[in-house]
């Protein structure tokens, strides 16, 4: 009895004909009739009983598709669990990243899983995030990392970390005098209201936070009077140190000095909560593969950290 025994007794099973059962199988009917007979002749008990119009399984033949199936089932985890060790060792890992995070996660990211797997490849696509949303949806990439919340909702994350987004005001300007410092020593807080009249330096319009950053003014009362939109948050946080504006920074650029320019005063929103969730995105299948589940576990290690 061999494996291909087991798969011909399901077919002809599911379809109750020798000729649809051996379409499927890619076999010609003699071929799968010799081969059912051959196997009952080994066995010496009839697994089917044959009519004019189909055929039918005998009590026999339910007890062996019953155990020959869960015997297949076995098999092809076995043949899965083969290919997930030997993935492990070579291949490719595509994934997503936009290039302002990039700058600040992907050295210690590729360090991180390159001492664990140093046979894999790790493939980059820098985008924006509502267009790496859609390559980890379509299969283009494996793994997408990305602020939250998700359009297709049918994804799978794995939270990284929260992420603080700060108001941030030129040093010089006069909204200083009116931040409320924390007695923790944390960011000071100010009333968005008091920026109302203020150029604001955003992000373009079609990336993942620009419309939160219109609803968080809404609800202060005003529309922001956009002075100019931006693609990346280092250099809106450039363009704010310089006095050229106002405007939304995560708190990722406070960490960053930049040589002869004056940070920006950053502040938390009173009576707003303006953090997200950052995450790996996949498709829920993706999660069959030990390599991405190491992937994600890297990832995890290195937000930690």
């Amino acid at each position: 009895m061999q494996l291909k025994d087991l798969e011909y007794v399901d077919m002809l099973a599911r379809e109750k004909k020798y000729s649809s059962a051996a379409a499927k199988l890619f076999i010609s009917q003699p071929t799968l009739s010799q081969a059912i007979q051959k196997l009952e002749a080994e066995l010496g008990l009839a697994l089917f009983i044959r009519t004019t119009k189909s055929v039918e399984l005998t009590p026999a033949g339910e007890i062996f598709l019953k155990e020959g199936r869960e015997i297949l089932r076995q098999s092809q985890n076995l043949h899965q669990r083969m290919e997930d060790i030997a993935s492990l060792k070579r291949g490719v890992l595509k994934i997503g990243i936009s290039t302002f995070y990039s700058s600040y996660y992907l050295a210690k990211i590729i360090s991180t899983f390159r001492k664990l797997h140093p046979g894999i490849r790790l493939e980059f696509t820098e985008d924006i995030s509502i267009n790496l949303e859609e390559l980890a949806l379509n299969g283009q990439v494996d793994v997408s990392l990305i602020p939250l919340p998700l359009v297709h909702t049918e994804m799978d994350a794995t939270i990284l970390r929260r992420e603080q987004i700060l108001f941030a005001i030129p040093a010089e300007s006069h909204l200083t005098k009116l931040c409320i410092p924390d007695p923790l020593g944390g960011y000071p807080s100010i009333d968005l209201r008091e920026a109302r009249e203020e150029p604001f330096i955003s992000l373009r319009r079609e990336q993942r936070f620009a419309a939160r950053e219109l609803e968080i003014c809404q609800r202060a009362g005003f529309t922001p009077k956009i002075a100019y939109e931006i693609s990346n948050w280092d250099t809106i946080n450039t363009l704010i140190g310089c006095g050229i504006g106002v405007g939304f920074v995560s708190e990722l650029v406070c960490r960053k000095k930049t040589d002869g320019l004056q940070n920006p005063v950053y502040c938390q929103i009173l009576n707003e909560n303006t953090s997200r969730l950052y995450a790996a995105v996949y498709r829920r299948e993706q999660l069959q593969k030990s390599l991405i589940r190491d992937f994600l576990y890297t990832l995890q290690t290195v937000f930690s950290t």
